[in-house]
């Protein structure tokens, strides 16, 4: 192991002095806003102004649609990480090991989107802050403990990918970055405690005029967890600055750093797989990325440059006698967009260029010699141009579009998607119909798994090509009385060119394009308010899929929320979900793999009651309050009834 990676190691796993800082700020600034709650406060009466679950879907002119989670409902659900923040969303499926941090495999924690994003390595789910990509750059999947829920305003769930929104990927998540929003200084800060050993504390403050904008905070969750060596922690530390020089132009800053480790507790004893208790997997991550944008009568666009530097280290000698896997990676490029509204319609064009580099060193136990991979560097630039027109006619509104993305990768060459779109409104009905085609570049994963796992693989990973994923959707929302909002979405993935490797025989060992799957279904949500201070939300989603052993795919999963504003100062929230049996465990890379682990279905209900004051609320949530016994992984049992107590200040 380097010595970069001892130290962090030895930081991470023993040294609790970073805990210690965040819980003393924290305490000070509670005892300093103490003295202004001293005195009783007169409270008006406050309709419920935040839905359940999801805060709502946007549906732009190119037919793009996705799903916001906000601020609002990551405290609602009581949500310590990104996978529980988005465990109730319609057509996501969420996998874990740990109740706080992700361990950085598929199984250990993972988000999938209508059945994308359980192949491993590579994976299809690209996750963002900011727009910018923010993953391990080695083996090209996402590893959750980099996107932190405290450095959330908004999280932004496309099941879809559009060619002209962005390029390679076939789905995404995507975290918008909070801001000082009123004016003159503000601050706020967060502490709790539950089951589990679980500990949390956040402190942020910012300051907003007409010029500038600036936004700092830093957080820390952590939990011993509900088994023996079950225990996570995420640390976060934003910094988001902003500067009108005029009114049509802003630059902004913003740097985002995490450092975290979670623990596999293995599986239980009997349940045939191998043991894993005590491997630690640890990440951390600095996001720099600095973005001018500009808007006016006929043009806005931004451009934006961008540098993330980051480790994920699977240490494993001392526990399952596997080889350590220490990643270091960076990624880094600048992208352009820019919309022109002129007279035949509206006119997106831009460019991104895209650096992925890393490293890789595989330390087996014993005198065995390390095996290190790179650094290697890929590259990819992409240019993209849509079109978009609406025509009005009464009441009806139409917009047709059509975009296209063409690519040049340094390693597997060229390749183009294309998307046509079609949104119809009439007063408070829309409709919209869309098709694409998106690409997704192997990245570097394959040269890395060529060198540390299997080498007899050769240099077989040149010959590769993008996969490829047609995706089409057809949907329908309605507006009508009592707040009342219905949405019904049909979809259908058929992707191809899934890479894999082959053994022999016949001769070589290699890797191949050639598998094909399809996952197609259907989402249906609702949210009514059938009283002021109560909103209800439900949600349902089919799933039919090709292979029929795609892991993390159930074939029904059924969400549900409640808001209610008790009293003036007592607000009630519950979540609860229901989720079909499944297959488990990463989709292989391996040719005609198949998936033999499944879990049963299980039922899950949460609830979180706070009580307001002027400058804060005081909160007790539960989590399966029905003391289900349920798991993501078989011989992984997830924790019982659980209880956290907190608070929130903001002055």
């Amino acid at each position: 192991m380097t010595q970069s990676g001892r130290d962090r190691r030895r930081r991470l796993r023993h040294d609790g002095t970073g805990m210690k800082h965040v819980f003393v700020g924290s305490s000070l600034a509670l005892i300093f806003s103490a003295t202004a709650l001293a005195q009783p406060v007169q409270l008006e009466a406050v309709e419920v102004s935040a839905t359940p679950i999801v805060e709502g879907t946007r549906l732009d002119d190119r037919a793009n649609r996705t799903t916001l989670v906000g601020a609002d409902q990551i405290g609602a659900l009581n949500a310590h990480d990104i996978a529980s923040a988005l465990r109730r969303t319609p057509g996501v499926t969420i996998t874990r090991y740990n109740p706080v941090g992700a361990f950085g495999g598929g199984e250990g924690g993972a988000v999938l989107i209508r059945g994308l994003g359980s192949s491993r390595p590579g994976g299809e789910v690209v996750t963002l802050v900011d727009g910018v990509p923010n993953y391990n750059a080695v083996f090209n999947h996402p590893l959750l403990d980099l996107m932190s829920v405290d450095a959330a305003a908004h999280i932004a769930v496309s099941h879809r990918a559009s060619p002209v929104a962005a390029g390679n990927q076939f789905a995404s998540v995507d975290i918008t970055p909070p801001r000082a929003v009123t004016p003159g200084f503000s601050a706020d800060a967060m502490l709790l405690a539950g089951s589990h050993g679980l500990r949390g504390a956040k402190v942020a403050a910012g300051f907003k005029d007409e010029a500038f904008n600036v936004y700092a905070m830093q957080s820390r969750r952590q939990a011993e967890g509900h088994r023996p060596d079950a225990d996570g922690e995420l640390n976060s530390t934003l910094l988001h600055l902003g500067w009108r020089p005029a009114a049509d132009w802003e630059l902004r800053y913003l740097f985002n750093r995490t450092d975290n480790a979670a623990t596999d507790p293995g599986p239980e004893t009997g349940a045939g797989l191998p043991a894993t208790r005590g491997d630690v997997y640890l990440t951390a991550s600095n996001l720099h990325a600095l973005t001018l944008s500009w808007s006016g009568e006929r043009a806005s666009g931004h451009l934006k440059a961008y540098l993330n530097e980051g480790e994920g280290d699977w240490l494993r000698r001392t526990t399952s006698a596997n080889a350590d896997s220490l990643n270091d990676y960076r990624l880094s490029g600048v992208r352009w967009r820019e919309t022109l509204a002129v007279a035949p319609g509206e006119f997106v064009v831009g460019t991104d260029y895209d650096a992925m580099r890393g490293r890789s060193d595989s330390v087996p136990p014993g005198a065995a010699p390390t095996v290190t991979f790179g650094p290697e560097t890929f590259t990819l630039f992409s240019a993209y141009a849509g079109w978009s027109r609406t025509w009005t006619a009464g009441e009806w509104e139409l917009t047709p579009s059509v975009g296209a993305r063409w690519y040049e990768h340094d390693e597997f060459g060229r390749a183009s998607g294309a998307e046509a779109g079609l949104v119809l409104k009439r007063g408070a009905m829309q409709w919209h119909a869309a098709a694409n085609r998106a690409v997704k570049f192997p990245g570097l994963e394959v040269a890395a798994f060529s060198t540390v796992a299997i080498p007899a693989l050769g240099q077989s990973w040149r010959t590769l090509r993008p996969e490829k994923l047609d995706q089409y959707e057809l949907g329908w929302r309605g507006e009508f009385a009592r707040g009342t909002a219905v949405e019904l979405t049909f979809f259908r993935n058929e992707g191809r060119d899934r890479y894999v490797f082959v053994p022999p025989p016949p001769p070589p060992f290699r890797f191949i394009n050639v598998e094909r799957f399809r996952t197609q279904g259907a989402e249906l949500s609702v949210t009514v308010r059938p009283h002021e201070r109560v909103v209800l939300f439900a949600g349902i989603s089919r799933l039919d899929v090709t292979p029929d052993d795609l892991p993390y795919a159930p074939e029904w999963s059924l969400a549900g929320g409640l808001t209610w504003r008790m009293t003036d100062r007592l607000t009630l929230n519950v979540d609860g979900s229901y989720t079909a049996a499944q297959y488990a465990g990463s989709q292989a890379r391996a040719g005609a793999a198949v998936n033999t682990e499944r879990v049963g279905a299980f039922v899950l209900v949460n609830a979180r009651l706070s009580w307001d004051f002027e400058r804060g609320e005081v909160f007790l949530a539960g989590e399966n309050l029905l003391d289900r016994d349920y798991r993501y992984r078989p011989g992984y049992p997830m924790p019982g009834t659980g209880w956290t107590l907190g608070t929130r200040l903001h002055w």
